[in-house]
């Protein structure tokens, strides 16, 4: 698979408006600012390697003990120290997802097994993925919402996962970084299930809901001491600067942040969508704070001439060129989208349809 993802804004103009990259369109919150900058001084010792203080207000957030959180330099580096703890030699993938669990496996050089989500289902998971987990899977990778088609899945269908999962000795990696953007979201974490199993962990990430993506910090959640300590082995020390760990206990002390920029995605996903359906795009329903639509070919290449990038999603496997995904972003930017599109379409870039 090829090697790509959103937010590769290097080789474009200054004036680009990235939509490529899901992070919040309200931007990184004035306090983290704040403590990032007064933690500047702390780069002259090294950081706490268990980073104990982010450890105990993440705890406070998601309700679980300190002890089962693990942090890492973004929840990109968690996939790999996970592979590294469990040491798979065969992997279950949903396909299409996130690209970084198949590179984490192929360290190992592990088989690697596709659960195929059906454009003709939503991209839903569906309950015969249960028929793909056997004694011969060792490690499962569910996210959830889906990344790109920001599909979540059903709670009862994820615990008929984790049984199943713990029959026949598989772990599970269940990736929640998009799950913040998600309306009343608790509801459907996994968060509920974490005290009663031991063969699954939890990721999360403060890049996208915080907006600190070059920041690089994530956790991971697990009752498994085994698991946790293999992963503090298999990682290198001190992996999460102090000014990461300071910003990420900044960020915890505001609750309403969250909910405020729920409320802003959803009205401004109903904007895109609404104007998705003026214009004839295909798109698919997203749980989160992106959107998978469809059109033609070179698409990307045809509107980041109006200084917008959007994401290529030909390198997921289960899609190819004529997918796309774009982030919401704030109301004005996702005006200058739109006109975009409609400015394409009046051109007769879309003649003919897809």
């Amino acid at each position: 698979m090829k090697r790509a993802h959103g937010g590769d804004i290097y080789s474009f103009s200054k004036n680009i408006i990235d939509f490529s990259s899901n992070i919040n369109p309200l931007g990184i919150k004035k306090e983290i600012i704040s403590e990032i900058k007064n933690s500047i001084y702390d780069i002259c010792v090294y950081p706490d390697i268990k980073c104990n203080e982010l450890r105990y207000a993440i705890s406070r957030k998601e309700g679980v003990d300190s002890d089962f959180i693990i942090c890492g330099n973004g929840a990109a580096e968690l996939i790999f120290n996970i592979v590294l703890a469990v040491k798979p030699k065969t992997a279950l993938f949903t396909a299409p997802t996130f690209s970084e669990y198949e590179h984490a496996v192929d360290i190992f050089s592990a088989k690697k097994k596709y659960y195929t989500l059906k454009e003709r289902n939503s991209f839903d998971i569906r309950e015969d993925i249960i028929d793909y987990i056997d004694s011969d899977t060792d490690i499962v990778f569910i996210c959830n919402p889906n990344n790109p088609t920001g599909r979540r899945i059903k709670k009862e269908l994820i615990l008929k996962i984790l049984n199943r999962c713990e029959e026949v000795n598989t772990f599970v990696v269940i990736d929640e970084c998009f799950m913040d953007f998600v309306y009343n979201g608790e509801k459907y974490s996994s968060i509920d299930f974490i005290n009663d199993y031991d063969n699954f962990i939890i990721l999360k990430a403060f890049t996208k809901m915080y907006a600190l993506p070059g920041l690089r910090l994530g956790y991971a959640i697990c009752k498994n001491k085994r698991v946790i300590e293999n992963i503090y082995l298999s990682r290198q020390p001190w992996n999460v600067s102090s000014i990461a760990q300071n910003a990420g206990i900044a960020a915890l002390r505001d609750t309403d942040f969250i909910k405020e920029t729920i409320e802003y995605i959803l009205h401004e996903k109903e904007y895109i969508q609404k104007e998705f359906k003026r214009l004839g795009v295909k798109y698919f329903n997203s749980d989160t704070n992106f959107i998978l639509f469809k059109n033609k070919k070179e698409f990307d290449k045809k509107i980041i001439e109006f200084d917008i990038l959007i994401r290529n999603c030909g390198n997921y496997r289960g899609l190819n060129e004529e997918y796309y995904r774009i982030a919401i972003k704030r109301h004005d930017e996702n005006i200058k989208f739109i006109k975009a599109v409609e400015i394409l379409i009046e051109n007769d870039f879309n003649k003919g349809g897809v």
